[in-house]
């Protein structure tokens, strides 16, 4: 028998505090048939990503490749679904009436966009494209698609107003509504109507039936012509405002580029990270900042512009003015005089087409013939108006389309500044502290995802040499907060530190526990009270040497540490979530049925199972290999102190495996709490470890943990006891592997033994079978085959109740194992607790045996 457990690990009560009754267990047989029925049926009906859930509860994330749990929920045909737990199945997200829906999607959605891309280029152009190509004549189809572009915005900031929350007399709202209205310029009759000047007209005719022209009529043209052309200097500015919309279009294409290149793998999305509000926010106000002053730049520096005011008189207006002050004076059209002035202000000027001399055309002289002046539109024409009845027509088409492309440089010169002033506007402050704060908001959301992966660290240093940034301070200070939560809580606090980053508010360190199914493993130091009353201060130095070793060694071997309490460390190998207890059962009943183990899955798992449960027997034997080729650990041996109380002293442990399920979660309160697991099975891997001493072995394994391991590895076990532990009336197998550190050769001197343990551990490579490849588990092999065998049969005897045959052959085993640097007997541990049992009964089972 097992003496109770004295670890101050676990508590006596919590070994008796779960009690699974028979029938819970046939109804979680019941509840893993009908889950995978359901999903088996689901997956025949097409669903895509549905995986069958065969956990009888639910279990944390771990690190050794388990992907999160994922849910399968059926309709029942009432009106919200249910799980297959039992659980009401959340409802569809209400997306709002279809007609909002739809309202989005034509201002967000990408055909959307692009449409709207394509007309607001053609509102920004089109105008001057206009200007170039066409005359007047072309001008009405112009005018319809400048309707069509309108009505296309209208409708735009309308479905943008009432379906998008909170555009509505927002920044963006009234810039689009300013942009919009100013469209209604570029219709002539409308622009008719407002200044009352019709764009496409030559203003007056040359001569009325008489050959003259009222002269307040020509005044009041040419004064209604200045006052269209300032008008439409306004509307030019104005439309600018349309320019927002397309640096809103280009910020969303870049998005896209980023999101397509995740997709196909061109981009590392370690690198991409989510904007934060904060940087929207600032983002936001500075490019709305740039366009404000681009805006304001546009329609206040012509304020500062002497033209204005008063627009200078023109050699157009200045040379008419002389050539009517010479016909005044000599009152003759045929005077030298006159002529003279003429010619030079015909001469001196360009495009005249038409001149009147107080009410007499004197066009013919030059032959001017011109092009047909009702085929310019009004911005090709200039007039030069006198009081006199003077009057000249110049077309100025090649200067207008002169100014149309001008303008279309113009225009994009301003998209340059608009992007790239809110651009760099904003980069130094996204270098320096927002890029900082997303990447710590990067590292909350992958900490909330998986709490135990490595942080990494900003530069040591800036650029120049100086001190770090405070941004970049705080960054690191965050990373390694995160890092000691993560060594901290370990990972049975995985969940723990998960819920409370997923969610706001207070602390809430009590997160509810799951169940789970691993491996438990228990190790203790030995002697531990000598030691640390000798080494005094110098024993922390002394256990985290060793829990180095072992935390390293359990860590490369797929599980983790829990719990260090004092020279005694709790250690977890965690199954991936789609391992049970009943896939454990299966396995520790002996060997798989043939059928089951001819369906693919099943087969996978168990072989999942089995390499875990290799691991962890691996590590253990790898540990008690690494504490004696530790230079640090060695050095203990020569402490003239420890000696003294404890001849030979060498640093060694006991070891006890086990597997099962647990309750993870966290213990304790919001004064203090520790991420743990509690089962009657972590107990027991504390009884395996106290019971070595009683074995006479290092280690110890429970027939269930046996079980679990591949055929090959499991042959290398022996049974060595049955026993009935404290609070159970199950009997229980106990195995053993058999390990023999002194026979490792080790170069004492070597320098890669004065280093830290990564080093020299052979554990970081990949072998087919850890047990024949790992030099560590080669070397330190404490058994042979006849020895086995030998073994085998005495123990049966000794299980069967002969136990005078037991009695011989264990005899024969005490001695029979050979080993040490000098290959000498080695006294056999169980052997010896087998015989001394017997000899109590003076070698006579027990009437009841």
């Amino acid at each position: 028998m097992i003496p109770p457990l004295s670890a101050p690990c676990v508590a006596e009560s919590e070994f008796h505090a779960v009690d699974v009754p028979a029938d819970a267990e046939n109804g979680a047989v019941r509840a893993e048939f009908l889950r995978k029925r359901s999903s088996e049926k689901l997956a025949h009906a097409g669903s895509p990503n549905v995986t069958e859930d065969l956990q009888d509860s639910s279990t944390s994330v771990g690190k050794n490749n388990r992907a999160p749990a994922q849910r399968v929920s059926v309709n029942n045909g009432s009106e919200a679904g249910t799980d297959l737990d039992g659980v009401e199945a959340e409802e569809p997200i209400d997306t709002g009436p279809r007609w909002k829906t739809f309202m989005v999607w034509c201002v967000d959605g990408t055909p959307g966009t692009i449409f709207m891309t394509l007309v607001t280029i053609w509102a920004l152009f089109g105008d001057d494209i206009r200007l170039i190509s066409t005359y007047k004549e072309a001008d009405d189809g112009f005018t319809v698609v400048t309707i069509f572009c309108l009505l296309c915005f209208s409708v735009e900031l309308g479905f943008a107003s009432i379906a998008k929350e909170g555009f509505t007399f927002s920044f963006y709202f009234w810039l689009d509504l300013i942009a919009t209205v100013s469209l209604l310029f570029d219709i002539p009759d409308v622009f008719a109507l407002m200044t009352g000047v019709e764009e496409t007209d030559s203003t007056v005719s040359p001569t009325d039936s008489s050959g003259s022209a009222d002269n307040s009529q020509m005044k009041e043209s040419a004064t209604l012509t200045r006052a269209g052309r300032t008008s439409r200097a306004g509307t030019r500015a104005g439309r600018i405002v349309r320019l927002v919309r397309l640096v809103r279009i280009l910020k969303l294409y870049k998005q896209y580029t980023k999101s397509k290149q995740l997709a196909d793998g061109q981009a590392d999305p370690e690198e991409e990270l989510a904007e934060s509000r904060v940087g929207q926010k600032l983002s936001d106000l500075t490019t709305r900042r740039v366009i404000v002053g681009v805006l304001m730049m546009l329609f206040i520096m012509p304020l500062f512009d002497v033209t204005t005011f008063d627009e200078p008189e023109t050699l157009m207006e200045g040379g008419l003015q002389l050539v009517e002050e010479a016909y005044l004076a000599a009152n003759d059209t045929q005077s030298p005089g006159f002529l003279a002035a003429l010619d030079a202000y015909v001469n001196k000027t360009e495009g005249m087409y038409w001149v009147q001399v107080v009410n007499v055309s004197m066009s013919q002289r030059h032959g001017m013939k011109g092009p047909d002046y009702r085929s310019l539109r009004g911005v090709e024409v200039v007039e030069a108006v006198l009081s006199g009845g003077s009057f000249a027509k110049f077309d100025v088409r090649e200067a207008s389309v002169l100014q149309a492309v001008l303008n279309i440089l113009r225009t994009v010169f301003i998209c340059l500044i608009l992007g790239l002033g809110a651009l760099f506007f904003s980069r130094d402050a996204n270098n320096l502290v927002l890029m900082p704060i997303e990447r710590m908001m990067k590292k909350v959301k992958d900490m909330a995802e998986n709490p135990l992966q490595k942080q990494e660290f900003a530069g040591g240093s800036s650029a120049d040499g100086s001190q770090q940034f405070e941004t970049k301070i705080l960054e690191n200070a965050f990373a390694k907060i995160c890092s000691l939560m993560a060594v901290g809580f370990g990972e049975a606090g995985a969940e723990i530190i998960a819920e409370n980053l997923k969610n706001g508010g207070e602390l809430n360190p009590m997160v509810p526990g799951k169940k789970m199914v691993a491996i438990f493993g228990f190790c203790d130091i030995r002697q531990f009270t000598d030691a640390t009353e000798i080494l005094q201060e110098g024993v922390m130095e002394f256990v985290n040497s060793i829990a180095k070793i072992v935390h390293m060694e359990v860590s490369l071997h797929m599980g983790s540490a829990n719990k260090n309490i004092g020279d005694a460390f709790l250690l977890v190998w965690k199954f991936p979530q789609d391992c049970t207890l009943n896939d454990i059962s299966r396995l520790t009943q002996g060997p798989m049925d043939p059928k089951l183990a001819q369906i693919k899955k099943e087969h996978s798992k168990m072989e999942r199972i089995q390499k875990i449960g290799d691991s962890a027997l691996a590590s253990f034997v790898v540990i008690m290999a690494m504490l004696r080729k530790s230079a640090r650990l060695r050095a203990y041996s020569d402490n003239k102190d420890l000696c003294a109380r404890m001849p030979n002293y060498s640093v060694k442990m006991g070891f006890g495996l086990h597997v099962g399920w647990a309750i993870e979660g966290a213990i304790g309160s919001e004064y203090k709490v520790d991420a743990s697991y509690l089962s009657p099975n972590v107990n027991m891997a504390a009884r395996l470890e106290a019971a070595t001493k009683q074995f006479g072995t290092p280690l110890l394994l429970t027939e269930d943990f046996a079980n679990i391991l591949t055929p090959n590895t499991r042959a290398k076990c022996r049974q060595i006891d049955r026993v009935t532990v404290k609070g159970s009336i199950q009997p229980m197998g106990l195995f053993t592997y058999d390990v023999d550190v002194d026979k490792q050769v080790i170069d004492m001197q070597a320098d890669v033994y004065q280093k830290d343990p990564e080093a020299f551990t052979g554990s970081n490579q990949d072998y087919e079978d850890e047990f024949e490849e790992h030099p560590d588990c080669v070397e330190t092999r404490g058994w042979t085959q006849d020895f086995l065998d030998k073994f085998a049969m005495g123990f049966t005897a000794y299980r069967d109740g002969d136990w005078q045959t037991a009695k011989a052959i264990l005899k024969e085993c005490e001695t029979m194992r050979i080993g040490g640097p000098n290959n000498e007997p080695i006294k056999d541990g169980p052997s010896s607790s087998l015989l001394r049992v017997m000899e109590e009964e003076n070698f006579k089972a027990p009437v009841e045996w």
